[in-house]
């Protein structure tokens, strides 16, 4: 890359993060549903933190960027770290990515408490404080069923269920590593229906479309709710679709709370490999072991097949709609 190129790159960095994006902070561009930050400096340390600092400990962990470069940053980038940069701040600005989730994990790299947190906190003060002032019982003998009985005999029941299915008997070619699901504590229910009624997909589609995430998952979650049971896409075919990138689908996925009714465990890598499920990417430690268990589970109930590297052996689904293609099928959604 010659000088004058390199510049030019550093150029547009400097103007994405210092003009551009605190522009449409301020006023509010509903590319994002929210703007956490609307200075300069906030959004050069999001986007450094999660380029620069993602992944980059020993272990693989996040850091500071300034753990990583020295500071100024846009002295010492590389050309791909600065590329990097420009991406990260292009898919804010289109909103293909979530300011918010963002800002958060630069704040957990940093050890500083977030937002969400803290707003959280503020909030259980406040109803602590109203249960006091209303001389109700202390807050912390008002636990719901479930929390008393994690508590009476230190067990926690789940609510999720793995009905058995004649997909879970072993047949030739099926990966003999891949374990059998087990079940996980944790807010999601597997109950997708067996074959969706047109009303199942319009109350679907009007809770994407009414809620206040960002445009692009909208377009996301609309794309992944037309892939049928029994069937998988990848990542990539996705972002293919919507004319995005690979990662900020994978962010959508990991993000996705109008799962199971979206189907995110119908996703898989490019490779036709299990990939990610809930955040979690590989079978690393118990709890991304337990929930990637749980995607191959539910992708065998479904009828999709192994072989026996763990590899799915139909092709991949690409017959994605739009809302304008599920309108011509259902009628009007919104």
């Amino acid at each position: 890359m010659t000088t004058s190129s390199f510049s030019s790159l550093q150029t547009t960095w400097r103007t994405l993060y210092s003009q551009t994006l605190p522009q449409l902070a301020r006023a509010k561009d509903p590319a994002q549903s929210k703007w956490p930050v609307t200075l300069d400096h906030c959004f050069a340390r999001i986007i450094l933190d999660n380029t620069i600092g993602k992944g980059a400990t020993s272990d693989g962990g996040d850091t500071k960027w300034d753990n990583v470069i020295t500071k100024p940053a846009i002295a010492n980038m590389s050309e791909t770290q600065l590329r990097r940069a420009v991406e990260l701040g292009e898919e804010i600005k289109t909103g293909a990515v979530d300011l918010v989730e963002l800002d958060e994990a630069s704040l957990r790299a940093r050890g500083k408490e977030s937002k969400t947190q803290k707003k959280a906190k503020a909030d259980a003060k406040g109803k602590k404080r109203k249960a006091e002032e209303d001389n109700t019982a202390p807050a912390q003998q008002q636990r719901s069923p479930k929390k008393l009985r994690k508590q009476d005999d230190g067990k926690t029941q789940s609510i999720i269920s793995f009905a058995p299915s004649q997909n879970d008997k072993a047949t030739e070619g099926e990966p003999k590593q891949l374990p059998s699901p087990t079940p996980e504590t944790g807010p999601m229910k597997v109950n997708y229906p067996v074959d969706p009624s047109p009303e199942f997909f319009r109350t679907t589609l009007r809770h994407i479309v009414s809620s206040d995430i960002t445009p692009f998952r909208k377009r996301l979650y609309t794309a992944l709710l037309s892939v049928p049971r029994g069937e998988y896409t990848t990542y990539a075919a996705l972002a293919d679709f919507l004319g995005s990138a690979a990662r900020a689908v994978g962010n959508g996925m990991r993000n996705n709370s109008f799962a199971p009714d979206v189907p995110c465990h119908r996703v898989l890598a490019s490779d036709r490999t299990i990939g990610g499920f809930m955040g979690s990417w590989t079978k690393k430690g118990e709890k991304a072991n337990d929930r990637i268990t749980r995607k191959i589970g539910m992708l065998k109930e479904e009828g999709v097949r192994f072989d026996s590297v763990g590899r799915v052996k139909s092709p991949i689904w690409r017959g994605f709609k739009d809302l304008k293609a599920f309108e011509v099928e259902l009628g009007e959604i919104a």
